[in-house]
């Protein structure tokens, strides 16, 4: 079992004299503890490494045996320890001692978790290696079940699931095999088929309880009671009366060994063959259906993926609409978005695992905006090409959209949901303060422009009449305001404002490089992340669900697919955006902005249940980071060498949308602690800032 330790700016107690004097102290059980100051003059102990009962919460930690006693130091409350997750590899003990104990399962998984601990890395929840079953969950190993294997059951059969999947799909389905049944019948040679396809009928509309069960290999033994099972043959060759009995299995039933000597005093059948279930279920519905994966990706994800190639297929081949109207094609591509960003963010996470931590940051740092950037220059291309300024606005709109949700949204559902869970959660407030510096430099660097135009710029409004019927002294009403940077003012934009424009664009990269050195170089002890020594022998061979090559090509596949889809929801989002009663700001600061951002959304959720509330917020963090110091500084590197139209300058809205949302946002994570009510806060105000978005006018060009 490999052992991460992450140091946790957290406020520690001051000892005592006397605590002071004792610098090494034995446990109850005999164990040393040694204790020594670090390199900012603070006691720290040998840190405790809980044992934990891979997801079932119990844990057992030579840190819980230190029992207070004459002289011995011991935190203000039992509570002062973090708790304790669910996972073995996601496994967290904050003590007062500023450490951080993480587990995991091998070496890679290590260097996964050790990533999200980093600056510029994207969180990444799932595994990238498999995991060993027996160290799983019933409730998950109930998923993963062989559904030919016949288990005990004693709850109730009729449930809500199971009458739903009457209604919608077993009625119908024992219809089609009653109809193949009646045919079967009136052909005469095929009345055993018909008996059989009579049986499936009825097994299919209630399956429930029942199983199906096939002949294997036929022995003489001895049976002195069969267990009551009938069977399907593997073939039939002639017309005899061959059919499957399609019985209730409550328990599981042991099929006798048919190739050991019969026992003296038995009854014998002349011949017994060997069976195997087929298929055998209770539920229609798993209520942790949500917790299956395949290869590391979430369900949900993989079930969305066809549609994809559906997206695809009505996008380019029905031009003229015919099969699928222009808001189908677009809510189908954007809705294939969540899969495509689910892989992209599942190689990273492989790649990063399995890499050095410079290949790591590159990987990162490219394909770690490849979702929002691959939209957004799909749209400013189709835009320049149609002479449409309304998506240049509603590129804007999008990038300041998912600002906002990283900033606000993100953080403040992953509050609530955790803080249901847990009463309080404590986080990392020094690393998160590294992260509202950066927040504040990227804000102030996007938006300095914009406030540079405001103050120099000048105010041109057009439509403007005299609201007093003449009077020229009487107020006037003006439409579409706005500030003249361009043709008519020739000089202030070009001379002054777009230079500011590519100086920013500079310096932003430029302060994210040293964020990564003061993060992960020079101060790396605000997360100290280094991994242990200790492993378990039976876990050494870690078996990659993606390997680094295999990672790289569906990461250059689901590119390609996230460009193509772009393409198709930009060519249909203006029929969303000539709808009269929705402004075109609020379509981009939620669906273009948000939709992306779901599997990000899931990862912060997730650590927030098991009380890593750090990475929660850190999720948030790091894409409002990248999306100000990255994507933005690209986007204007590459309208420098391909001129779409996009310009720096945002509206007012906009503007102070974002700064208000920063300064919120640093005074919540001021205390280092977390609980729903501030996430509620930040909800309550993100969802303000959409009703304004909501009812704002249209912007120009839209």
């Amino acid at each position: 079992m490999l052992i991460i330790y992450t140091e946790m700016s957290l406020s520690t107690s001051h000892m005592s004299t006397d605590t002071e004097n004792r610098r090494r102290r034995t446990n109850v059980d005999g164990q040393d503890l040694s204790w020594h100051r670090d390199h900012r003059g603070e006691w720290l102990h040998e840190p405790c490494v809980a044992s934990m009962d891979l997801e079932q919460g119990g844990a057992s930690s030579p840190c819980s045996s230190l029992l207070p006693g004459p002289g011995v130091y011991k935190p203000k409350s039992l509570t002062a320890l973090g708790g304790l997750c669910s996972h073995a590899s996601e496994c967290v003990l904050e003590d007062v001692t500023d450490k951080t104990t993480i587990r995991a399962e091998n070496e890679v998984e290590a260097h996964k978790l050790a990533n999200n601990y980093r600056f510029g890395f994207r969180k990444w929840k799932s595994h990238v290696t498999e995991r060993p079953f027996e160290v799983r969950s019933d409730v998950v190993k109930e998923l993963y079940s062989d559904l030919s294997i016949i288990k005990p059951h004693t709850d109730h059969l009729i449930t809500c699931g199971n009458v739903v999947y009457v209604l919608l799909f077993g009625w119908w389905v024992s219809l089609v095999y009653l109809l193949v049944s009646i045919l079967m019948v009136i052909t005469i040679i095929g009345a055993p088929y018909g008996k059989l396809c009579w049986k499936l009928s009825l097994y299919f509309l209630w399956p429930f309880g029942k199983s199906i069960q096939e002949v294997g290999v036929c022995a003489c033994g001895c049976c002195g009671r069969l267990p009551h099972f009938e069977v399907i043959p593997e073939g039939v060759e002639d017309d005899k009366d061959l059919s499957p009995i399609l019985l209730p299995s409550p328990t599981e039933e042991h099929i006798p060994d048919l190739l050991q000597a019969p026992p003296q005093n038995k009854r014998y059948w002349p011949q017994v063959c060997e069976t195997q279930a087929l298929l055998c279920c209770y539920h229609a519905v798993n209520w942790n259906y949500y917790k299956y994966t395949v290869d590391g990706i979430n369900v949900f994800a993989v079930n969305l993926l066809p549609l994809v190639i559906i997206s695809l297929v009505i996008g380019y081949v029905d031009k003229g609409n015919q099969f699928a109207s222009s808001e189908v094609k677009f809510a189908t591509a954007i809705v294939s978005i969540i899969p495509l960003s689910y892989y992209i963010g599942m190689g990273i996470a492989s790649i990063s695992a399995q890499s050095n931590f410079a290949v790591g940051a590159v990987v990162n740092a490219t394909f770690g905006s490849i979702t929002e950037m691959t939209f957004y220059i799909t749209a400013l291309l189709r835009g320049h090409r149609a002479g449409k300024a309304c998506l240049q606005e509603v590129v804007k709109s999008a990038l300041t959209g998912t600002l906002l949700g990283c900033i606000l949204f993100i953080p403040g559902i992953c509050m609530i949901i955790g803080g249901l869970r847990h009463r309080e959660q404590r986080f990392n407030s020094r690393s998160a303060g590294v992260s509202s510096a950066l927040l504040f430099i990227s804000v102030g660097g996007v938006f300095a422009p914009t406030l540079f135009s405001k103050a120099y710029g000048n105010l041109v409004c057009d439509n403007c009449t005299d609201s007093m019927g003449g009077k020229t002294s009487g107020p006037f009403v003006c439409h579409n305001c706005h500030y003249d940077l361009s043709e008519n003012n020739y000089t202030l934009f070009h001379n002054h404002i777009e230079p500011l424009v590519y100086t920013v664009s500079v310096l932003l990269p430029f302060a994210y490089i040293i964020g990564l050195i003061f993060t992960l170089k020079t101060h790396s002890h605000i997360y100290d992340i280094h991994v242990g020594e200790g492993q378990v022998a039976g876990h050494q061979n870690a078996v990659v669900l993606w390997s680094r090559w295999r990672a790289l090509v569906i990461l250059i596949m689901a590119t390609l697919l996230m460009s193509a889809c772009a393409d198709v929801t930009t060519e249909h989002i203006q029929p969303i955006l000539s709808q009269p009663n929705i402004s075109q700001y609020f379509i981009g600061v939620t669906v273009l902005a948000m939709v992306p951002e779901i599997p990000e959304i899931v990862n912060g959720i997730q650590f927030a249940l098991q009380n890593n509330i750090s990475l929660s917020l850190e999720v948030g963090s790091c894409i409002a980071v990248q999306v100000c110091m990255l994507q933005i500084p690209l986007l204007v590197l590459f309208n420098s060498f391909y001129d779409v139209g996009f310009v720096l300058i945002f509206c007012d809205l906009h503007l102070w949308a974002s700064i208000f949302s920063v300064i919120l946002v640093n005074y919540i994570f001021m205390d280092g602690k977390s609980d729903y009510f501030q996430g509620a806060a930040l909800v309550v105000v993100y969802l303000i800032l959409l009703a304004s978005y909501f009812f704002a006018p249209s912007p120009a060009g839209c």
